[in-house]
């Protein structure tokens, strides 16, 4: 990042930050904006020359911002950071190119294909990436990235994920994330336990909580998202057994009930059935995470996104939790399955591209991920190579640690975009006893078929 837009950048967050104070959804947004301020009248201090030609940047030839009168309209679908720290970052772009931003939140998938299928595309989209990118047909919304510069400082698990037909549409919105097992430090000393690395010895930690009257692993299966984690999580291991199944999938030549890897991964999601909350079918998550605090539950299985919530939420509790991937069959076939970031697209139809790109390019460098991370704490990695400045807590080295190792895998929907809709209903009646692994594993088959079908695929 160039100097000088690391001063202009602060200088920006300087002149905003008196009003984040006022508005902040939590304490540990208005900390990030003091600490942003500190930064800031440091930094400037230091260089006033570079900062005054700095300021100048993102203003339009007669002296205004860039894009001053232009109001854009961005529809997110997406949880992947806390709540308010995408409206904080978006408000420092406000301040530094003139636009408004119009942030309209999104919760049901259904209310995005409405909108484009009915010319009501917003200028900015936050949504997946992967097989839900594809279901949308983006190449007739979005505008085309893959030749743009800040294109070639992502990496290939975003590239691919954000791509359909070798055409890149989207940049991250964050770090990626993954999911795996939170457990409760103090239920393992108190019951003697270390953390597993082979599935056997995750069992037998179930077990001895579950002998001791303690939930073994809390769930909610009502939550579309929870109930499919224990499937989904597990990709790492099919990966590894079996490299060539996402390839072999997508053609059509693999299945889940005749894949030794594909089926084993139905197999595991039902060896924890027993261990399950018996309110599964009706808790909610919130209610999951709350007992994993007070040490009723002993593990949950969930995102590395949720880190920065639960400090903000349970404070200096967040200490209490461990973090490991979903552990495989042996030590070697054990890793962290990873969610690539969501994307931010641009429409290629509106009135207002030339701002839209000058967003998502300043969006995607450092100093956009410097103004990111300045009101939360990531716990994933950056597809751009970023480093977030700082210290991190002990479970977000954790998280890190499969990443610094290279021992992650992408989930199966960032590999090939065949995904079943009925995903969510199977993982509910496996996870509520009402159907077995190979019951699961073909029924998941026949609904992966009727996507194939429909994306025009195995025919």
């Amino acid at each position: 990042m160039k100097q000088k837009k690391l001063i202009a950048f602060l200088l920006a967050s300087a002149m905003v930050c008196v009003s984040f104070a006022g508005c902040g959804n939590s304490k540990s947004d208005s900390k990030a904006d003091e600490q942003q301020t500190t930064a800031a009248g440091s930094e400037a201090a230091k260089d006033d020359s570079k900062a005054e030609t700095s300021q100048e940047e993102g203003k339009s030839e007669s002296g205004g911002k860039q894009f001053e009168g232009v109001t854009l309209t961005l529809l997110n679908r997406s949880s992947a950071t806390p709540k308010g720290i995408l409206d904080q970052a978006c408000a420092v772009a406000e301040e530094k190119f003139g636009f408004t931003i119009d942030i309209e939140p999104c919760e049901e998938d259904n209310v995005v294909k409405t909108r484009l299928a009915t010319g009501d595309c917003p200028d900015l989209l936050i949504y997946n990436t992967g097989s839900l990118l594809s279901s949308l047909n983006p190449s007739e919304y979005f505008i085309d990235l893959t030749n743009t510069d800040m294109a070639k400082t992502f990496d290939d698990a975003f590239t691919q994920a954000a791509s359909v037909n070798d055409v890149l549409y989207g940049i991250p919105q964050c770090d990626s994330m993954g999911a795996g097992v939170y457990y409760n430090k103090e239920l393992y000393k108190e019951h003697n336990l270390e953390v597993p690395k082979t599935w056997d010895e995750f069992q037998s930690n179930l077990k001895v909580l579950k002998d001791a009257g303690v939930t073994g692993i809390g769930t909610a299966l009502k939550d579309v998202v929870y109930a499919q984690l224990p499937f989904l999580a597990d990709n790492f291991q099919i990966m590894h057994d079996e490299p060539d199944f996402a390839k072999e999938f997508t053609a059509g030549n693999v299945k889940f009930a005749d894949s030794k890897a594909g089926l084993r991964t139905w197999e595991r999601y039902e060896s924890l059935v027993p261990y399950f909350n018996e309110d599964c079918a009706s808790v909610t998550i919130e209610e999951i995470a709350e007992r994993i605090f007070t040490n009723e539950v002993g593990h949950l299985i969930n995102f590395s996104n949720q880190i920065p919530t639960w400090s903000e939420t349970y404070g200096d509790d967040i200490n209490k939790l461990g973090f490991f991937a979903l552990p495989g069959d042996t030590e070697e076939q054990t890793g962290l399955t990873i969610w690539p970031s969501n994307g931010i697209y641009g429409s290629k139809n509106s009135e207002n591209v030339e701002a839209i790109q000058a967003f998502l390019e300043w969006y995607a460098s450092d100093e956009g991920m410097d103004t990111l991370t300045s009101f939360y704490s990531p716990a994933g990695g950056f597809h751009t190579g970023y480093q977030p400045k700082g210290d991190s807590l002990d479970i977000i080295k954790e998280v890190q640690a499969y990443y610094t190792e290279g021992n992650t895998a992408p989930a199966l929907e960032y590999l090939t975009p065949i995904k079943g809709a009925n995903c969510p209903q199977i993982c509910s009646e496996i996870g509520s006893g009402q159907t077995n692994a190979k019951e699961a594993a073909e029924a998941y088959d026949e609904d992966c078929k009727k996507a194939a079908m429909q994306l025009g695929m195995w025919n």
